[in-house]
């Protein structure tokens, strides 16, 4: 599914943000990039999506190298994955449906069919359509706007899923609500990477995560342990 080969990635003349990472995950596996805050988890995540391009190294999509994609190519490409970036990247003023159905629609999917959609995610992540769905995202609370952000980010059904943060505006319950989701997403062939902060002990922030889920470790932007 996704291989990277001695990637880095340099921001002009400042410390490597990423140095020799090298990465490998298959058709629905669930991989932990743990680290504390500066490690490069985020970094890493973008050069996945393709939404910037290594410094050095190579990263392959199904064998395709991103770097080496043209724009229309990697535009189609990126409506495969879904991405939940960090912080708040929701339409504050658009409604919680139209925000979910809205990647649905740049997708090509037809109105009706893109709200059904997005209906349908909302429902998956654990979100009351009926009472929310209509209501603009500036009105919600914090771990209600994540989990919006959650249904846009599996509206296409992807098969590679990038989630930056995804647990820490979550309450307990509505964490181990998505887990299980990502973990039945995960254990029908999909494959999920999530970066997960760690505290000063190494220990990582929010609820259980799988037993499936294997981890790989960053630490200022190279690969320990």
């Amino acid at each position: 599914m996704l291989t990277v080969e001695r990637v880095e990635k340099r921001y002009g003349e400042f410390r490597p943000a990423l140095v020799g990472v090298d990465l490998a995950i298959g058709r629905g596996e669930f991989l932990l990039i743990q680290g504390p805050a500066g490690s490069g988890k985020s970094v890493l995540l973008r050069l996945l999506a393709g939404l910037e391009a290594p410094s050095k190294g190579t990263i392959r999509i199904a064998g395709e190298d991103l770097a080496r994609m043209r724009p229309r190519a990697l535009a189609h490409l990126r409506r495969s994955l879904g991405i939940l970036p960090p912080g708040d990247s929701l339409l504050h003023r658009r409604s919680v449906v139209e925000n979910v159905a809205l990647a649905a629609w740049v997708a090509g999917a037809a109105v009706e069919e893109g709200v059904r959609r997005a209906r349908a995610a909302l429902d998956l992540v654990g979100l009351d359509v009926e009472r929310y769905g209509s209501a603009p995202c500036a009105q919600l609370a914090s771990g209600q706007r994540q989990c919006v952000a959650l249904a846009r980010a599996l509206v296409n059904r992807p098969v590679l899923l990038l989630l930056d943060d995804l647990v820490a505006p979550l309450d307990e319950a509505s964490a181990a609500r998505v887990l299980q989701v990502l973990d039945h997403f995960s254990e029908a062939g999909v494959s999920v990477i999530a970066a997960v902060r760690t505290d000063a002990t190494g220990v990582p922030t929010g609820a259980p995560w799988p037993a499936r889920s294997r981890t790989l470790r960053l630490l200022d932007g190279r690969v320990a342990g």
